[in-house]
């Protein structure tokens, strides 16, 4: 049998392995409130043994997404997308869906719940380092960059923000990091910015005069989302007290929202609590508290229950972690010998890390609350394993880089053989020498 072995990076692979390691720990050890709320199929032990197989999966998706090449990804690249795109469309489909706190957030697949916008991330980033390949000469048009590359995008964001606008957010910053990376000209990315602010203010304008002649307009569609994203910034009027006693007199639907953000603020100061309470060392794996108090400690706030068991040297360690992996998605992409990879590996390093801060933000209680795991940490199947897999794909990309700098390396080699070869052959001859005795005879 042969040996695996992997010719890419091999920093983001052990990176991959450490974060998946702590992943196993971390999710066991918060896990308390997992298994208080599914008692008769979930215990401590059974939380480890889910996060186990979710590590295994991850590996083999990283494998399996390793072994394929760039060219294979290139070809691919529109057939996700297209594919994430339809799983967006589930999510309107009343049959599919999965509501949790008045959002859909997944599809139902049998007994099996699919995290879309987990796919949807990944699918973006495909077709947008597709796009800019493939349409890249005809950008200087405004007009076909915004059919090839803002319409597509609007509508993906536009869909997703019907659900979750921090996700929305996060595909356009992406979306808008790569376009600048990838040099898309100042022109087209001023009028994009643009357009984007004036989308954004409409939308909240027509939310408030909505609200205003129909009261009952906050729980249309989008505004729904609005109206979410204004309490958690702590801006808009409330027609309603948020006590868990004025809780009692509301409908159901609006019942659900108020206990909803009701646990959103209080996880929020309890893990700035628990953050607090880790100081330099914190109090050892497996001895915190917060996981008692933290209902999603396991998986939205495991950063604050990670820096109360390991201490503020835990957390450091782990922001490390994302930024090495940052910077060695950074090295890639440079060395990448064109647009579709290059992007494709500064996508990925994108998504994940700035999906980390965006978490550990939320946790110490500089940003509100988003709903964003800890990549490759937080517990979960759909967004550890699809993450594992764009893991992969960068060192699909990396290995590639290999062979390229390889092959010119041994290119290099033989011209500079074949050089002095001729060199040698060009050389004059050197003249042979003759000994001639010009002494005398001496007679005695």
């Amino acid at each position: 049998m042969r040996n695996i072995r992997i010719r890419g990076d091999r920093v983001i692979m052990f990176i991959a392995i450490i974060l998946g390691a702590i992943s196993v720990i971390a999710v066991f050890s918060s896990g308390s409130f997992l298994a208080k709320d599914n008692p008769d199929i979930m215990g401590k032990t059974h939380v480890l043994k889910s996060q186990i197989k979710f590590f295994g999966l991850g590996l083999a998706a990283l494998l399996a997404c390793y072994a394929l090449s760039v060219e294979q990804y290139r070809k691919l690249a529109p057939v996700v997308f297209v594919g994430a795109g339809l799983l967006l469309i589930m999510l309107f489909i009343p049959a599919f869906q999965d509501t949790r706190n008045g959002a859909v957030r997944g599809i139902k697949i049998g007994s099996q719940t699919l995290q879309v916008f987990e796919v949807l991330k990944v699918g973006v980033i495909f077709y947008m380092s597709w796009a800019l390949e493939k349409f890249e000469d005809k950008f200087g048009s405004f007009k076909s960059f915004a059919l090839y590359i803002l319409v597509p995008l609007g509508l993906v964001c536009l869909l997703v923000m019907m659900n979750s606008f921090s996700s929305a957010l996060l595909l356009g910053l992406i979306s808008v990091l790569l376009m600048y990376f990838m040099k898309v000209s100042w022109k087209n990315l001023i009028i994009t910015g643009a357009i984007v602010v004036s989308l954004v203010a409409l939308l909240f304008c027509t939310y408030h005069l909505s609200v205003a002649i129909y009261p009952d307009a906050r729980d249309w569609g989008i505004f729904n989302r609005i109206a979410t994203v204004e309490s958690r910034l702590g801006i808009g009027e409330k027609d309603y007290v948020l006590t868990e006693g004025d809780a009692g007199q509301l409908s159901a639907a609006d019942k659900e929202k108020v206990l909803a953000e009701l646990d959103h603020e209080r996880q929020s100061v309890n893990a700035k609590i628990a953050i607090a309470e880790g100081g330099i060392l914190g109090k050892g794996v497996g001895r915190g508290s917060a996981r008692h108090a933290l209902s999603m400690a396991f998986s939205d706030f495991i950063f604050a229950s990670i820096v109360e068991e390991t201490g503020l040297f835990g957390g450091v360690i782990i922001i490390l972690l994302y930024l090495i992996f940052l910077f060695r998605c950074i090295s890639i992409s440079i060395r990448c010998p064109d647009n579709f990879s290059q992007a494709l590996a500064l996508g990925i390093g994108f998504l994940i890390t700035i999906q980390a801060f965006l978490h550990i933000l939320v946790n110490v209680r500089i940003l509100p609350i988003t709903g964003h795991t800890l990549p490759l940490i937080s517990h979960g199947g759909t967004a550890f394993i699809v993450l594992s897999g764009a893991i992969g794909i960068v060192l699909s990309i990396s290995r590639n880089v290999n062979r390229i700098e390889a092959e010119h390396r041994a290119e290099a080699a033989l011209a500079e053989t074949e050089a002095n070869e001729l060199l040698e052959d060009e050389a004059p001859a050197e003249p042979a020498y003759t000994y001639t005795d010009t002494s005398e005879e001496i007679e005695l």
